[in-house]
């Protein structure tokens, strides 16, 4: 079984990945299930078929599906959303602001997660490819496994706490049924999810971006984040690359930028595999279209296999105290290593090689407090 989320900034050609990804892995033989997660789904349109929230079969071997959570929230989850836009109605909401508002925070994640889990414990498929919302929400969404624990027992411990204390006056206003009593079993769920988000043979995230600035960041702060949840990036993909040259002026300057990011991102990333696809000259849609970009971005490669399975890449601990991040920079040489602070980059350089790496938050504003190198690895600790 294999779960691949692909992960990037909006309009990078996530989808477009993700589907020619999953059609690859259909047309070499495997049962592969491709989801959306996105609100702003685009899948169908890729695929040109019509999708819902229920799998649909869109060629041999071929499954696709676009999560609706509302419609997920209304269908299956009526007791939970009935419990608090009742609530919300009883403070004096109407009742479409209250239906809207009964939306809890982490209630979509949840439901995109349990999806997930769903189609991988089903046995009907070998592999889930996840087209992933843009990065905030797709961050959110894979920190939930974690968080959720910690919010069920402190909403289930709050909700028992008041039905001993204030039975009389909850009463007119609280459901009959003690919906919390669902919080124990989706918190099992997702505490298995999450073990298979983590199993690196299981699992693994795709970042997909272009070969510019802005994009560039973002798709390093998600390198950042997955490693900061224990998530394994096995591949990088670049799309839209433009021709090497051309005769037109105003295209070869964008050419020349784009030459000088793409170096830019084979240094960041390394030792991360990259993959490449170039600018098609006409829309990518429907199941032939995307085998031939796959057939070009993967080079060979079989895409449901485990592109990187060395897990040395960045950590972040904390030692007596103190916050050490580790980088794994194999074949340098120490003396030739400058190590600088720029904003909420920490950037390193060797010789002509320049490793930009985005702190998490919880170290941007502090200041290195010394640095040593042991077996290919660069730690570096940070200021209290």
């Amino acid at each position: 079984m294999r779960i691949i989320l692909y992960l990037g900034k909006g309009g990078v050609g996530k989808t477009t990945v993700s589907a020619s990804t999953a059609t690859a892995i259909a047309r070499g033989g495997k049962r592969v299930l491709i989801m959306s997660t996105d609100v702003a789904h685009s899948l169908a349109d890729a695929l040109g078929a019509e999708l819902s929230s229920t799998p649909l079969e869109v060629e041999k071997n071929l499954f696709a599906m676009e999560v609706n959570v509302l419609a997920e929230i209304r269908e299956n989850w009526t007791e939970l959303y009935s419990y608090f836009s009742s609530i919300l109605m009883h403070d004096g909401a109407n009742e479409i602001v209250a239906e809207e508002l009964a939306i809890v925070p982490g209630m979509e994640e949840m439901i995109s997660l349990r999806y997930i889990w769903k189609a991988a414990k089903s046995g009907l498929y070998d592999a889930v490819v996840v087209d992933a919302a843009p990065t905030g929400e797709t961050m959110r969404l894979l920190g939930m496994p974690e968080s959720y624990g910690w919010y069920s027992e402190k909403i289930g411990g709050w909700h028992s706490k008041a039905i001993g204390f204030a039975a009389p006056l909850l009463s007119k206003f609280m459901p009959k049924k003690n919906i919390f009593k669902l919080m124990p079993e989706v918190n099992e769920h997702m505490k298995e999810l999450h073990a298979m988000l983590q199993d690196q043979s299981i699992t693994t995230f795709r970042v997909v971006l272009n070969p510019e600035n802005m994009v560039i960041k973002e798709a390093l702060r998600v390198q950042t984040y997955l490693n900061l949840f224990g998530y394994k990036l096995d591949a990088a993909v670049v799309n839209k690359i433009l021709p090497s040259s051309s005769n037109d002026q105003y295209l070869q300057s964008l050419i020349d930028m784009q030459a000088k990011y793409l170096r830019v991102i084979e240094n960041c990333f390394y030792p991360v595999p990259i993959f490449r696809a170039k600018q098609s000259s006409k829309e990518v849609i429907a199941p032939d279209s995307l085998y031939e970009l796959s057939k070009e971005l993967f080079n060979g490669a079989n895409p449901i296999d485990v592109l990187y399975s060395n897990d040395k890449t960045q950590t972040l601990e904390k030692i007596n105290g103190k916050y050490v991040l580790s980088l794994y920079l194999p074949n340098v040489e120490v003396e030739k290593l400058a190590v600088n602070i720029k904003g909420d980059e920490l950037l390193v350089d060797i010789n002509n090689f320049r490793k930009s790496i985005i702190l998490p938050n919880v170290l941007v504003g502090r200041k290195t407090e010394g640095a040593d190198f042991e077996q290919g690895t660069l730690n570096i600790t940070f200021t209290n």
